[in-house]
């Protein structure tokens, strides 16, 4: 794996996408968001910086996936009961104390696996959601998780949370059979389904012979990320990935580039015309996410029709600063 220069991967992303653009590709966000169809509404805030209220815990998972960015031997770390008390009444006195804070996003996420603590995400949605949908707002909530204990019995107890989107990271299971089974129970419930996958090269045959699966299932997105590269996954890249085929290189962080595959899947959904949407959730767009003044000059117009419509919400506004919302 050798380091190549922000210019070289640009330019090869930038050619990649004129070409995808003639063929029905989109742009959105100020040209930081290239996708194919309406994507999800659990994207948005990455590109508007509205609220949202992201719930994080948890450090365990039962897979190890060999590009995982995470410490590898990484010990549970939960909050005390105190500590869990502190954050809620955080979260629950801006909701109930500032008229303007109305999060349109609920995002249940962790660096392990999300549902191994679905009792705390119990505790706190039990909590937050009815000061939330007191403001007459219904947000959008969803759940990370690999999949491998998303099944009937829990995907009941995230639908009574208010969970409308679960975001299943397929590989992380070998695409399990059991995996796509979850899958198919929460279309069955009437879930939106997502498969979000790191955009990693040897896995892209693998994700390419299983779109036609995945159109049969009625996916609603598919969601590419570009492999975030950290001390404590770099030195398995380099084994895994070794020569000059495979490229890092720096934006925001250290990112493996994909070799284009994450632009060969869009293409292929494009020509066979797959209903589900398909975003290139880049190096770019971790640099949106992370950035804390990017509401400077935001007009919602450059993200009108990126997404699929949430039209069960109430209004909303950007996210606060200094007590007071974001101009925009």
């Amino acid at each position: 794996m050798r380091v190549a220069t922000y210019q070289e991967i640009l330019e090869k992303k930038f050619k990649r996408q004129k070409e995808l653009l003639a063929i029905g590709a989109a742009l959105h966000a100020n040209g930081h968001c290239f996708h194919y169809g309406k994507i999800s509404f659990g994207c948005r805030d990455c590109f508007s910086g509205e609220q949202s209220v992201n719930l994080f815990h948890g450090t365990q998972c039962m897979c190890r996936c060999p590009y995982c960015y995470y410490n590898p031997t990484r010990e549970e770390i939960l909050l005390s009961e105190e500590q869990e008390k502190k954050e809620l009444e955080i979260t629950k006195y801006k909701l109930t104390q500032f008229e303007n804070y109305r999060p349109a996003i609920v995002s249940l996420c962790s660096s392990g696996e999300t549902l191994l603590y679905m009792d705390m995400f119990e505790r706190y949605m039990e909590q937050l959601m009815p000061l939330i949908r007191a403001k007459n707002i219904n947000p959008y909530t969803f759940v990370y998780t690999n999949g491998i204990l998303a099944d009937d019995a829990m995907l009941e107890r995230l639908q009574r949370t208010g969970v409308q989107e679960v975001r299943f990271h397929w590989s992380a299971s070998g695409f399990s059979d059991e995996v796509y089974a979850h899958m198919r129970a929460a279309k069955e419930r009437g879930m939106i389904v997502t498969v979000e996958e790191p955009a990693y090269p040897p896995n892209r045959d693998a994700i390419m012979e299983r779109l036609p699966v995945l159109e049969e299932l009625g996916l609603d997105h598919l969601d590419l990320i570009e492999l975030h590269l950290t001390e404590y996954n770099w030195d398995a890249m380099e084994r895994l990935l070794p020569g000059d085929d495979y490229v890092a290189y720096k934006d925001y962080f250290y990112h493996l580039y994909d070799n284009g595959m994450t632009y060969d899947i869009m293409e292929e959904c494009m020509k066979k015309g797959y209903h589900f949407s398909v975003i290139d959730c880049n190096s770019g767009v971790e640099r949106c996410r992370n950035n804390q003044d990017q509401d400077v000059g935001f007009s919602w117009d450059c993200i009108a029709d990126m997404c699929r419509a949430w039209d069960e919400g109430a209004g909303f506004v950007p996210r606060m600063k200094n007590g007071k919302p974001y101009r925009c």
